[in-house]
């Protein structure tokens, strides 16, 4: 598996530094799809779906926020669910909300798609990402980016608040079709880029890599160990992420190249410096030094061997 383009990295990083600096980090540590963390029931009905949604918020440490969530049929017709309490309230809503909106009353409202209720890493992911929008919008965080750059930023906080396992899964749907297989994508950030976010949260929060693989698909598994290395490759510069910021942000930095473990133990693969004056110079001595002695080998082995034909020479004249 390719890693993402440099361009792309160095974006990663920048922004993973500016949302650290904004207090993304995780509450519950590296959330996993196991009962341990979602030990609900879950059978689509409104009560388990605002359950869900609770749950994730609470991994956040956003279980205060008030949230309402607006679930849209294909007919255009919505209902909502309050998370506190799981009851439907019935009100008929705009189907054009958006994934996430503040409420005048305060709070969010967070739409989704009855089909979403059928697939539950699309309904997890969708529940993530809604999440972190809110994070970043308590935080204001989105001030400090783009308007480009604020939904893709949406994924890396996710991966940042510990949900990196959860949504690199989701960037990565199988779904069978009239057409064939085909592969969808509930996040902005595709496979590649959020598994290396993913890579470098562990390096971050010494999670160690088979932990964040076990839960992780085919696929985003694939592009995790590749990202792994990488991340392992340049342990200095994930760690300026915290050290120095203001570099990261300066795009100052440079990327090292990816090697194995084993590469990395033993030096192979490292780029040696170019030499100095001084280095080449010494380098001539040695050639030079190498040469006088060579010279002086071969003038020595001619001389024993003159020694040993006037011995022969002498003894035939004594005989």
């Amino acid at each position: 598996m390719d890693l993402p383009e440099e361009s792309q990295i160095r974006w990663i990083l920048r922004t993973t530094a500016a949302l650290l600096q904004h207090g993304a980090e995780p509450v519950r540590g590296l959330v996993q799809p196991t009962a341990e963390f979602f030990p609900d029931p879950f059978d689509g009905s409104p009560k388990t779906v605002a359950a869900l949604m609770l749950r994730v918020q609470e991994h956040a440490g956003l279980q205060d926020l008030p949230v309402e969530l607006a679930v849209v049929t294909p007919e255009g017709q919505a209902s909502t669910v309050s998370c506190s309490s799981g009851a439907c309230g019935g009100v008929a809503l705009d189907t054009k909300l958006e994934r996430v909106a503040r409420r005048d009353e305060g709070g969010y409202r967070v739409a989704i798609s009855a089909g979403e209720l059928r697939n539950p890493t699309v309904l997890t992911t969708a529940f993530v990402r809604a999440v972190s929008f809110m994070f970043l919008s308590e935080a204001d965080a989105f001030d400090a980016l783009v308007p480009p750059d604020r939904e893709p930023a949406v994924d890396i906080a996710a991966v940042l608040l510990g949900f990196g396992v959860l949504a690199t899964n989701g960037s990565y749907l199988y779904a069978k079709g009239c057409g064939g297989v085909q592969v969808h994508s509930a996040t902005k950030m595709p496979v590649d880029e959020l598994a290396l976010a993913l890579a470098v949260y562990c390096r971050l929060h010494d999670v160690p890599d088979r932990t964040a693989a076990r839960h992780l698909d085919v696929t985003p598994r694939a592009h995790f160990d590749e990202s792994a290395v990488w991340a392992s490759s340049n342990v200095a510069l994930v760690r300026m992420l915290r050290s120095a910021p203001d570099r990261i942000a300066a795009d100052d930095f440079s990327i090292g190249e990816s090697r194995s473990w084993l590469a990395r133990a033993l030096g192979f693969g490292k780029r040696r410096p170019a030499p100095t004056a001084e280095d080449e110079l010494r380098e001539l001595e040695r050639e030079l030094a190498a040469g006088a002695a060579k010279r002086r080998s071969l003038d020595e082995g001619k001389a024993k061997k003159l020694a040993e034909i006037r011995a022969l020479v002498d003894e035939s004249l004594e005989s």
